[in-house]
């Protein structure tokens, strides 16, 4: 059958079975009398019109009359039940605020009656509607109390609900190990249930886990078989989330056509159900097909539905997606500045998604839920130790009473059977039985004795625990104190740092158009760049200073420093003579005089001189290059391989000049290699000089801002998920 009739008939077939039941459960709350029966029969009928009928006003009303009956019986256990499917149904349709407070008169009553498994239930409800706000702190705080109540009363059905919810939660935020182990256990738990709507969601989350790490073969094969279970359990919501997730894999391995048909088979069932989240993932997936496709007006329309919905349901992780989509679509329609405008909107959803106070209260509640796991272990030790203690005085009392015993049918046996010789052997044999039984009191004292050491140990270890928590505590304390002084002063630091070297100001004032965009690793950056003009003579550098933060600022001032004494003490008018001069200096500053190191540092760096009336470019450079662009053609100017300020180049002999004859229009830039050597894009590979020439060439009718805003939108897409290896700048100016 082709796989878009599927869902199609099995909502037919749905369908004629329910509006069959659905006439019994009316007859039945007909002729029931017994209002307990009553709300169970309601809550049934509300079930069939809200997932099945679609008809969203009756399911409500059913829901609210069963609330009213409990309520009238003064019945708390039904009262919750009917608060907590209540809450459901709101979380369905999107109305969180209402889903909260329902779950929450669920909670408070569970509270107030004693009742763990409706506590559990309640509090693994309100996770998930937190879940769905994208609050993954709320969320993971709730389905960690819900995970410690449901193991205290062994509640597997609560425990596998929290355990899925959990994982769902730290695979999201890319705690990808920690997010299998919850997964692997809610699936153990889902098998030895017999519960296949559990395997088919646990086999789906942990094909998205594979998905997110990029083993897409391992991913495909656990959604393969979800959607396998979905199909044998008739459950079109899976359904739709499987052809979306199977869809996503199709869309990695390159093939948009047969990803974009899963999707609009995800999307009619979406349609169907009419749960916004759903709908939300189907169009966004839709519109990557489509840019894929290279239909962008398809694609334009499915973003504008996606953005839509998610306002509505305040999904911040459709908001990110959709943002993102955009900022491709505008790139290819040449719209650079509308595309940095909608990458950076998506930059800012993902940084309220993947927080670092997300993180670490994800941790911290972790934290606790390990504490009171083993608060809970030593306090089951100890009544097992009291039971043990009872179990020896109840053995003491028998054997006790078996010595009376004994003693007395010794005594009758003597008495009535044998003569005096017969009971000295009984006496003898009585007193060897007395001293067996001495011992063992005497080992049972020892043993009573141990378990009391045990205790007190245990006892100790519990308060030594409770102290490393405090203390721990106080230090956590003192160290964000220190943390928040040392930060102060880097920041104080990088506004110094910052009014040494030229702003875009100064440039333009000197050149017709520029732009220079920097990207320091920390605070501080060891890249600077100098400017300065004598008459029609200007003078620039550019240069990237071993290391970063704090040694690679202190490093770039130094070189800032020899740059001006070259140029007004040494009167140096030459690139070549100044990075002489520059090496010199900082061999003899950096070195003892035996000639060992003393610092690692060094400085890569492009020295050029620009005489504004000719035109005439003069060049040296230590490992940093100058690309210069005229029209649509640019040229890469190579440099001398040597790093200034080490023993390699002590010795050298001198550095190239290179001399250019400039036209108006043509484009100079400098870039230090924190931006060629960047790893990132799909395999983690170097940015490289070939890219970023490549990006200089796209941009080539572009007046500087813009030029900037594509190389750094290029450079943040490259990125992506990547931490940054080193300090970033990079300087055009046009002649």
């Amino acid at each position: 059958m082709n796989a878009r009739l599927l869902p199609v008939v099995l909502i037919i077939a749905i369908r004629i079975g329910f509006t069959q039941n659905i006439d019994s459960l009316l007859l039945k709350l007909y002729q029931e009398s017994k209002d307990s029966s009553r709300v169970e029969i309601l809550l049934n009928i509300s079930a069939f019109y809200d997932q099945h009928d679609r008809n969203f006003i009756l399911a409500e009303n059913y829901l609210k009359e069963a609330s009213q009956i409990a309520r009238s019986l003064n019945d708390n256990e039904l009262l919750a039940k009917t608060y907590n499917e209540l809450g459901k149904f709101y979380r369905n349709q999107s109305k969180y605020p209402e889903a909260l407070r329902y779950h929450g008169l669920a909670d408070s009553i569970a509270v107030s009656i004693g009742d763990s498994l409706l506590r559990s239930t309640s509090l693994n409800n309100i996770g998930v509607v937190y879940r769905r706000l994208d609050n993954h702190a709320q969320a993971s705080e709730y389905h960690l109390k819900a995970l410690n109540i449901a193991e205290g009363c062994r509640d597997t059905f609560n425990i596998s609900v929290a355990c899925n919810s959990l994982g769902n939660i730290f695979s999201l935020n890319g705690r990808y190990e920690q997010a299998l182990s919850y997964f692997n256990r809610a699936l153990a738990l889902s098998i030895s249930q017999n519960n296949l709507l559990g395997q088919a969601m646990n086999f789906n989350n942990i094909g998205e886990v594979y998905e997110f790490m990029g083993d897409y073969s391992n991913a495909k094969y656990y959604y393969t078989k979800s959607l396998d279970i979905n199909f044998k359990i008739k459950n079109l919501k899976g359904i739709s989330i499987n052809y979306n997730a199977i869809g996503k894999i199709e869309m990695f391995e390159g093939k948009p056509d047969n990803a974009y048909k899963l999707f609009v088979n995800a999307l009619d069932i979406d349609k169907k159900l009419g749960d916004k989240k759903f709908l939300a993932d189907s169009y966004v997936n839709l519109a990557k097909a489509s840019m894929a496709l290279k239909q962008f007006a398809k694609a334009k329309n499915y973003l504008d539905s996606t953005i839509a919905i998610a306002k509505q349901i305040g999904s911040l992780w459709h908001l990110q997606s959709a943002y993102e989509v955009y900022s491709d679509y505008y790139l290819q329609k040449s719209d650079y500045q509308s595309a940095l405008i909608n990458f950076k909107q998506a930059a800012l959803f993902k940084d309220s998604l993947l927080n670092e106070n997300n993180s670490k209260h994800l941790s911290t509640i972790q934290t606790i839920y390990e504490t009171d796991k083993k608060e809970r272990e030593i306090k089951f030790l100890l009544q097992e130790q009291a039971l043990k203690q009872k179990e020896l005085e109840r053995k003491n009392t028998q054997k006790n009473a078996l010595i009376i015993g004994l003693v007395l049918s010794t005594m009758v046996v003597v008495i009535s059977l044998f003569a005096w010789r017969t009971k000295v052997k009984s006496n003898i044999l009585l007193s060897r039985q007395i001293n067996e039984i001495e011992e063992k009191n005497r080992l049972l004292e020892l043993q009573k004795e141990e378990i009391e050491r045990q205790k007190i140990k245990i006892e100790n270890n519990q308060t030594k625990i409770e102290q490393k928590n405090r203390n721990l505590e106080e230090a956590h304390k003192i160290i964000e104190s220190y943390i928040e002084s040392i930060t102060d002063s880097i920041r104080y630091a990088e506004k110094i740092h910052e009014s040494i070297q030229p702003n875009l100001d100064d440039m333009l004032a000197i050149f017709s158009d520029a732009f220079l965009y920097g990207k320091p690793k920390d605070i501080v950056s060891g890249d600077f760049c100098w400017l300065t003009r004598r008459g029609s003579m200007v003078f620039l550098a550019l240069a990237d200073c071993t290391g970063h933060g704090v040694p690679g600022a202190f490093m770039s001032t130094i070189g800032i420093n020899l740059l001006n004494q070259a140029l007004n003490e040494q009167h140096l008018l030459t690139p070549d003579n100044i990075l002489s001069f520059i090496n010199q200096t900082l061999i003899s500053r950096l070195n003892i005089s035996s000639g060992e190191q003393v610092l690692k540092n060094s400085m890569d760096i492009a020295v050029c001189t620009l005489d504004t009336e000719s035109l005439s470019l003069s060049y040296s450079g230590a490992l940093i290059p100058i690309f210069i662009q005229r029209g649509n053609s640019i040229e890469e100017i190579r440099p001398d391989s040597i790093t200034l300020g080490t023993s390699f180049s002590k010795g050298a002999p001198g550095f190239t000049l290179k001399n250019f004859k400039l036209k108006h229009g043509d484009w100079i830039y400098l870039s230090s290699d924190g931006l060629f050597d960047q790893l990132g894009g799909e395999s983690g590979k170097k940015f490289m000089r070939k890219r970023f020439m490549q990006t200089v060439q796209g941009s080539s009718n572009a007046p500087g801002k813009i030029r900037g805003d594509i190389l750094e939108k290029e450079f943040l897409h490259w990125m992506n998920r990547t931490p940054q290896i080193d300090d970033v700048l990079v300087w055009g100016f046009k002649v």
